[in-house]
């Protein structure tokens, strides 16, 4: 047994679970401090073992490298059990995303005022529900389709005595393969006593890529945990295309574009009570929309303009919301006001330095599907050389390049799902990661989401560096028993998802830099550029917003945050 590997196993594993608590501290909203422990856990480990699945491809690769490539896996004694801990990470990753995830949504969501029995209840009968209906629909579909179609190329030749050998140089027709006379599949030695004329000697049935030569197809079962793996990588496909290739052009450009937008210095007490005081305005206008479009929608019904009215007015909220915690940035306050706004510093450099790094890992991985997957035949390795040559100076250096890149796409499909949510499905826009303002059932959504794209990930990165990771336990699952199963298999064969990816990242590229860069800065210039006349407008409906504010505030009405010192 490997002991270095493990003791690298349980180290990576804590490292990550604690990773994973950081994301989750800072993603939670205020209101689920300090409470609803156990979906906490159940996003934790979930989170972790989406990370393990990731990590298992570079582990698998040193798993390889740990005896020699002479010898077979299943003759060394120091390797892990690598198919088993893949099938193990497939299998709780179904259960995850189809019973734990829900029944603690379920539960979370119940009413406060229910008792124990009742969430119980409830959350039991729809879990049971949806796990019945998944499998159902999983065996159906791999007592039906599970199955994989192998093509065979089969050629034949004769046999020849070595006394015959110089006679024979020089010819480059397939020597004729005669059968025993009994009918058996054995062969007897051909007669070439008529020398290079002899009728021995025809065709080109021994060179597979003659005419001649017959192609075969073999049909074999998969094994249930293979399928269940295949299927739950097809099913993540259709989340990763989209969210990764969008955050892989979202993830530099956002984090530059947050460096060059950092403020400069802390503003005083009466700039930050200025800016808190046109915050509670816009809280107050905002409401003041809300109310009258909940009253149009009461007299003439929930219509499509109403759902969009009510849309944007959502949208101007979570703006809003983040103007808040800029403007609190701005104005550190306590004892450590200085340490404070150190960290604050610190952490746009770390933007920056975060933002290359990002740019680079996006182009590098562009070029790579397009150089290795996407043309007809491999132009180059590219990336499955630079993992090479790494290792080539230390065993580790190109695994954990290998496990860096691998990781990133998973930071592409959390950026992705913050710009997108799910308004790629025409169905609506929830759910998304907000740094400090996710809701517990938003964490719970979004570990489900990436739990899915983990798999994904790693059926991609298997097929991305075939070249690197071969004779692994990962390439004869991901890659080799999905590219031949029936039905979904000519979608990993034919690359579909990979070239999706790549669409998606291109075509985001293009509208970060030219619609949202250029046209983005065309705006604000011509908002510069407002007349007198409409910022005399602005104005005055201001001036209206503060009187009217003043006048609730004097009969008792209501009290708006941040006028009196906090936003």
């Amino acid at each position: 047994m490997n002991w270095f590997l493990i003791v690298v196993v349980i180290v990576v594993t804590i490292l990550v679970a604690i990773a994973n608590l950081y994301v989750l501290i800072n993603f939670q909203h205020p209101e689920d401090r300090n409470q609803a422990w156990f979906p906490k856990i159940i996003v934790i480990s979930g989170l972790t073992i989406a990370s393990g699945a990731i990590l298992l491809l570079p582990l698998d690769v040193a798993n390889r490298a740990s005896c020699d490539a002479s010898v077979s896996l299943s003759a060394c004694e120091t390797t892990l059990p690598m198919d088993e801990i893949w099938y193990s990470i497939y299998i709780i990753t179904l259960v995850y995303v189809a019973i734990l995830i829900p029944f603690t949504t379920f539960w979370y969501e119940s009413d406060f005022d229910a008792t124990l029995s009742q969430k119980l209840y409830n959350s039991l009968f729809w879990v049971v529900m949806s796990a019945i209906f998944v499998s159902l629909v999983l065996f159906l579909c791999w007592y039906y389709t599970g199955y994989a179609d192998f093509s065979i190329t089969s050629v034949k030749s004769g046999m020849m005595l070595l006394s015959q050998f110089d006679t024979l140089q020089g010819v480059h027709s397939c020597i004729r393969a005669n059968p025993y006379p009994d009918g058996s599949n054995t062969y007897s030695p051909t007669d070439f006593s008529g020398g290079t004329s002899s009728p021995s000697l025809s065709g080109d049935a021994c060179d597979s890529g003659s005419s001649e030569a017959i192609t075969k197809s073999w049909t074999l079962d998969v094994s249930f945990p293979a399928y269940v793996a295949a299927l739950t990588s097809f099913v993540g496909w259709f989340l990763f295309a989209p969210y990764a290739g969008i955050g892989m052009a979202a993830n530099p450009i956002d984090a530059v574009t947050r460096f060059i937008q950092r403020p400069r210095k802390t503003i005083g007490k009466s700039e930050y009570d200025r800016s808190a005081q046109q915050i509670a305005i816009k809280t107050l206008e905002i409401h003041e929309k809300v109310k009258a479009v909940r009253n149009e929608e009461r007299s003439n019904g929930r219509s499509r303009k109403i759902r969009s009215e009510l849309k944007n007015l959502s949208m101007e909220l979570e703006d809003i919301e983040d103007e808040e915690r800029e403007l609190q940035k701005l104005y550190p306050r306590g004892e450590n006001r200085a340490t404070s706004w150190t960290f604050t510093v610190w952490g746009y450099w770390w933007s920056l330095f975060y933002g290359i790094l990002a740019f680079i890992l996006s182009i590098t991985w562009i070029l790579h599907v397009g150089l290795y997957i996407l043309a007809k035949n491999p132009v180059h390795p590219f990336l499955n050389s630079m993992f090479e040559a790494l290792d080539s100076v230390f065993n580790l250096f190109g695994t954990a390049m290998f496990a860096i890149y691998c990781f990133y796409l998973i930071s592409c499909v959390v950026k992705g799902n913050e710009k997108l949510g799910l308004k790629f499905l025409f169905v609506f826009n929830a759910y998304r990661m907000k740094l400090g303002a996710t809701t517990m059932t938003g964490l719970l959504f979004n570990t489900g989401l990436i739990m899915l794209c983990s798999m994904a990930v790693a059926q991609f990165c298997s097929r991305a560096f075939a070249s690197y990771a071969k004779d692994t336990s990962a390439i004869k699952m991901l890659s080799v028993n999905a590219d031949h199963l029936q039905n979904i298999g000519v979608m990993f064969r034919k690359d579909v998802f990979p070239a999706i990816f790549v669409a998606f990242s291109c075509a985001s590229m293009v509208f970060y830099f030219v619609f949202k860069g250029y046209f983005g800065w065309f705006t604000k210039q011509t908002l510069g550029r407002l007349n007198k006349a409409e910022l005399k407008r602005r104005g005055q409906r201001i001036q209206a917003a503060m009187g009217r504010l003043k006048i609730r505030r004097k009969d008792g009405e209501r009290s708006i945050p941040g006028t009196s010192g906090s936003a």
